[in-house]
């Protein structure tokens, strides 16, 4: 393009000369200037503190990313399908398009290959089920899909659980087997991991899944027999880093089993499937998916691997754990960001999960709304035609660089403390990624993570879906099978506390006829008390406790008179830092006169030297913005007798 811009879309007949562009004008800043003008703007506050980020995975994000950032200076000159990174090929998605892989499990065989065909009709390109979900035997499940699908136009996505036997059953039952394509695997260590105990031995397993192997080399050549899952341990609440080396340290367990069984690393790679999930970080889930073909690259090379086994086959899948049992439709948004993350990241394919997943059985609408947003990114955003966006990205890059170096430094943890298996009986794994979980429930309890609709923004209006039920999300061990059990990770959702909380209000109000009553004790004219009753209502309504508003007191003995009336379970006095000293003492005193069963909150938090002061007048609590919003409104149910 020389030294101008040019519009690519240019048709027929338009002006599509480059357009000379001078930016003579611009001067260069370097990162240090620009670094000393935000320190100024900082004022007094700390430049580390207030521009640096430390995410879950223990990376600490720069404020601005700059050339110098790049881990590999001439980073931005590598190809695409080129060492180190390998992120995609040099065509990106126009040679071979990411596969839509709806998921399409029923309850019957019978009724998984009726959704199969309504996916296949209406857009997905990918048959995609669960096999171990689907009620029914692998061989007559195969047989029932085999007769019902042309296997010759559409490859699979299935996962088989512990055991690789489906595959078999349908290499079996495939009139030509060389037809299959796509995947139908098993995940044993995964699998082991998510139930807690497996009904063969890891030893018997390997056996099976060295047979399957030698089978599909033989019989279905374009098969994939491995389909290595992040589910589990993403849905516990692992970080990224986590989730890739966990399955990573996995495939290298599995290598290794399998070469004392005959095989190498080759026969692994050609039948092996890598699926993550995609969570909420959208910068660090395209990273994430390119850290992973890099690390993995980094593992077939160890083990001698050939060219093609270094390039790992990606599916990805939206995140089940960042969906919210309220304001459902906003998880619509939330797979759309997820999704698009997958793709800027190269997935080989990708599946959209439902907007209702966390409340009820899907219909035809969350069916429907899920495949078409894969569509939309193919066909009207053009998707397809990008190829590896975010190469060269000065952040992208120093981001998938330090998630590498993360994800490879806990493959290493893993193999010094002897391997996934042994990790998984000492508790090792669930250990580390329950402390992820932890630190999340933390931050969404305090309302440093921000889950709209949930602990932010709540829709209190809101109707729930049809058949929408709060259930637990939590893995059950059933029976003592041959592996020995182990404590599983437990499937999880970010907002499931919340959720709990909330449900249990409406369980009440439902109930009772009653709810938590709270009552603005607005003092000052609007200027003086909004802000901070605009706070604690937004932080009520969390709860969807039932807040009783006004347009303020002049007098202390009017809102009192007013809050005592009210009938109200609690009084929070919201007014300035300013005024607080003056109204307070008088304030409290008074409502508990005339009401010495109401609670007394103050909105904010107040000078040191004033706060006993507030408490000896009769005030119960503080709440502001470092206030611990679940812990404060479970306190509030168990007042009124919803705990």
């Amino acid at each position: 393009m020389g030294e101008g811009i040019c519009c690519p879309d240019a048709g027929a007949g338009s002006d599509d000369r480059a357009l000379d562009v001078d930016f003579s004008e611009f001067v260069a800043t370097t990162y240090e200037e620009w670094k000393a003008s935000a320190v100024a703007s900082l004022k007094d506050a700390s430049f580390e503190k207030s521009l640096f980020t430390k995410t879950y995975e223990g990376i600490t994000l720069e404020p601005l990313y700059t050339r110098d950032h790049s881990p590999v200076p001439d980073s931005a000159k590598t190809l695409p399908g080129e060492p180190p990174m390998l992120r995609g090929g040099a065509s990106g998605y126009l040679a071979r398009p990411w596969e839509i892989a709806q998921d399409a499990t029923g309850e019957s065989p019978e009724d998984t290959l009726g959704l199969i065909k309504a996916e296949l009709e209406h857009g997905a390109t990918t048959i995609t089920f669960r096999a171990r979900d689907a009620g029914v035997c692998c061989a007559s499940c195969a047989a029932t899909v085999l007769d019902g699908v042309d296997i010759a136009k559409h490859p699979f996505h299935v996962y088989t659980g512990e055991s690789c036997a489906a595959a078999g059953s349908f290499i079996a039952a495939a009139d030509k087997p060389s037809d299959l394509s796509g995947c139908i695997g098993s995940d044993p260590i995964g699998e082991y991991l998510s139930a807690g105990s497996l009904e063969s031995d890891f030893s018997s397993l390997m056996d099976e899944m060295a047979d399957v192997i030698r089978i599909a080399g033989e019989k279905a050549p374009k098969l994939r027999t491995i389909l290595l899952r992040g589910a589990v341990y993403h849905d516990g609440g692992a970080n990224a880093a986590q989730e890739v080396a966990y399955v990573m340290a996995a495939a290298i367990e599995i290598i290794a089993a399998l070469q004392d069984r005959g095989l190498d690393i080759d026969d692994f790679a050609r039948r092996a499937r890598f699926e993550f999930e995609l969570g909420s970080n959208f910068f660090m889930e395209i990273a994430k998916i390119r850290a992973a073909r890099a690390v993995w690259a980094r593992i077939a090379e160890e083990f001698s691997g050939d060219a093609e086994s270094a390039r790992a086959n990606i599916f990805g899948r939206t995140s089940y754990f960042t969906k919210t049992f309220y304001d459902p439709y906003v998880n619509m948004l939330r797979n759309s960001t997820e999704a698009f993350s997958g793709i800027l990241g190269g997935v080989d394919g990708l599946t959209v999960g439902l907007f209702d997943e966390a409340a009820r059985y899907p219909d035809d609408f969350s069916l429907r709304v899920a495949r078409n947003s894969q569509i939309m990114f193919r066909e009207e955003f053009h998707l397809l035609r990008p190829i590896d966006p975010a190469g060269g990205s000065w952040y992208v890059e120093s981001l998938t660089n330090a998630l590498a170096e993360q994800i490879w430094g806990i493959i290493q943890d893993v193999q010094k403390n002897g391997g996934m298996i042994a990790c998984a009986k000492s508790g090792y794994i669930q250990k580390a990624v329950d402390a992820v979980l932890q630190e999340r429930f933390k931050k969404l309890a305090t309302r440093a993570d921000r889950a709209v609709g949930t602990n932010m923004y709540p829709n209190t209006a809101e109707t729930p879906l049809p058949g929408a039920k709060i259930s637990e999300d939590k893995n059950v061990c059933t029976c003592c099978c041959c592996e020995t059990e182990i404590t599983p990770i437990e499937r999880r959702r970010w907002t499931e506390q919340y959720d709990e909380m909330r449900g249990r209000t409406e369980a009440y109000r439902e109930r009772t006829g009653d709810n938590v009553k709270i009552f603005l004790a607005n003092m000052g004219p609007l200027s003086q008390h909004k802000a901070r009753a605009d706070f604690i209502t937004g932080f009520m309504e969390v709860g969807n406790f039932d807040v009783l508003s006004n347009d303020g007191f002049k007098a202390t003995d009017a809102c009192a008179e007013a809050a005592a009336a009210s009938n109200a379970d609690i009084a929070v006095i919201c007014s300035t830092d300013a005024a607080y000293p003056e109204l307070v003492p008088p304030l409290a005193r008074r409502i508990k006169e005339l009401a010495p069963k109401m609670k007394i909150f103050l909105a904010g938090a107040p000078a040191e030297e004033h706060r006993q002061s507030y408490v000896d007048a009769g005030v119960d609590d503080f709440i502001s913005i470092r206030s611990n919003c679940l812990a404060v409104l479970c306190d509030i149910q168990k007042g009124k007798g919803m705990m």
